[in-house]
């Protein structure tokens, strides 16, 4: 079954969405999959990349990406999920999402981050 969602959905998404966050296109257009993602520079040395989604529990999940900056090229590291909502739900909605985003500051993501190493 194809999944589509027009340029202005997608913008009508990004403009609910908080702190930052932004709905992952090219994650939706590969794998027909709603996605927010988040990138966050942490130091010279690399970002963290956030993925928020439903799980194939139906559960809010968030997946937590470092990346490294070494000789001119960024290198994949770590990376963790962390169910953040273990509550199953029969219907995957964007709306819990996009309440998740504005609990999910750069403070909190860096805080689960150090919380689940």
């Amino acid at each position: 079954m194809a999944i589509s969602m027009t340029k202005k959905q997608v913008q009508e998404l990004n403009n609910k969405c908080s702190s930052n966050w932004r709905f992952d296109t090219a994650f939706f257009i590969f794998h027909s999959i709603k996605t927010l993602h988040k990138k966050l520079k942490v130091d010279e040395a690399g970002y963290y990349e956030f993925r928020l989604y439903y799980n194939n529990q139906n559960q809010i999940t968030l997946n937590i990406k470092r990346f490294d900056y070494k000789e001119n090229v960024t290198m994949e590291g770590e990376i963790k999920s962390i169910i953040l909502d273990k509550t199953e739900v029969k219907r995957r909605n964007n709306s819990k999402l996009l309440d998740m985003t504005e609990k999910l500051t750069d403070e909190k993501l860096l805080k689960l981050y150090a919380e689940n190493k």
